[in-house]
């Protein structure tokens, strides 16, 4: 396979992020309208359809409003051409923090609400923490180096160096950049985003950044699921606030994202709340994620029992005495299968009938642990 082979497009991950990964594009799937743009460190990068509408409602807006004269249109395209660079470097950020921590990273989808990187980190609160907090770390980068020198270059701190992420045009005004001064332009353009996209992902509400972070300081105090279910509460609070914030300024973007992140939250309590009732149980991804471990080196160790025996007894008498391990065998595979299918596809994916083996298993895992106790 080669690096620009696509990953396989039958699978249907759910990772961190997003779960739209290696999807093909269908007409009753508006996430997958996205073509890939290249691919580095085996991340694909892909743009959706929608950001090229952005990206032109943008310039013929700009282009409109100011006269389309050649110093708007400028200013225009160099705000687009920072606002992609920060934010497709702010999720590698995620992906480089998630293989830092075992885990994996594939893709990046660039949408009109930002960026979406598509991780898998190991089921532990610690590895979901960094992979979370990867994207902001890469925006402090730019603000360490872009602020002060701002700050030094035009003499102005706050309200400039230190932006006010609601009053971009006042900004530049304020500062009086040459017309001909596109270096100057771009940098204070790319420290505004930086500092704008920063304070708002560290917004407490899934999917940005905050609400992740705080979901996973929480785990490690609470549990998988209250935590989950306290961040959703958390982000639904902070959906609100975001949409009459958006409404008093009449920000559409800032209304979009309010709206998607209620949804998000919504749904997602929802999900953690199915699961528990699937399971009998609150769901924590490091016991299942435990439990699979064990499976797969049970399923392991059993051809090599099954070998050892066939090589002591007749083909007969051997071919009885294995059966019982092979009955076991297909039965751990089974689990496995299983649990792999909630990691890839979620809860919601099982049939009744997978519903009731994994019950079955951890009812009789819970007994032996009580008696082994």
């Amino acid at each position: 396979m080669s690096a620009w082979d696509e990953p396989d497009e039958r699978a249907r991950p759910a990772g961190f992020g997003g779960d739209w990964r290696g999807t093909r594009a269908s007409f009753d799937d508006p996430m997958s309208w996205s073509f890939p743009v290249f691919r580095v460190w085996g991340i694909t990068v892909r743009v959706h359809l929608f950001f090229l509408v952005f990206v032109l409602a943008s310039l013929s807006k700009s282009a409109s409003v100011l006269g389309g004269n050649s110093l708007s249109m400028v200013l225009a395209s160099l705000g687009l051409a920072a606002l992609f660079a920060v934010i497709l470097l702010h999720e590698f950020g995620h992906c480089i923090a998630c293989r830092w921590r075992g885990g994996t990273a594939d893709e990046i989808l660039i949408w009109p609400l930002g960026g979406l990187a598509t991780c898998n980190p190991p089921e532990r609160a610690e590895a979901h923490f960094w992979t979370a907090v990867g994207g902001p770390l890469v925006n402090v980068l730019f603000i360490a180096v872009l602020t002060p020198w701002i700050g030094l270059t035009y003499g102005q701190w706050l309200g400039c160096a230190i932006p006010n992420p609601f009053d971009l045009t006042g900004m530049l005004q304020r500062v009086g950049v040459a017309d001909n001064d596109w270096l100057g332009l771009l940098l204070l353009v790319t420290n505004y985003i930086a500092w704008a996209l920063l304070l708002f992902n560290l917004l407490p509400m899934f999917p940005l950044d905050g609400g992740r972070i705080l979901q996973a300081i929480l785990w490690k105090r609470v549990g998988y699921a209250r935590s989950m279910r306290l961040a959703c509460r958390t982000g639904l609070f902070g959906a609100v606030l975001l949409g009459i914030v958006a409404l008093s300024i009449e920000s559409t973007t800032l209304l979009a994202i309010a709206l998607f992140g209620g949804v998000v939250c919504f749904t997602t309590s929802k999900q953690v709340d199915r699961e528990r009732d699937y399971l009998g149980f609150d769901p924590d991804p490091a016991e299942l994620a435990a439990v699979e471990d064990e499976l797969d080196d049970d399923v392991r160790e059993v051809p090599r029992r099954a070998g050892r025996r066939s090589v002591a007894t007749p083909d007969v008498r051997g071919t009885a005495a294995s059966k019982p391990s092979d009955i076991d065998g297909a039965r751990e595979a089974e689990i496995d299968r299983i649990l792999a299918k909630i990691a890839r596809d979620g809860i919601g994916s099982l049939s009744p009938t997978e519903r009731e083996t994994l019950q079955r298993a951890t009812d009789e895992k819970r007994d032996g642990d009580r008696r082994g106790g």
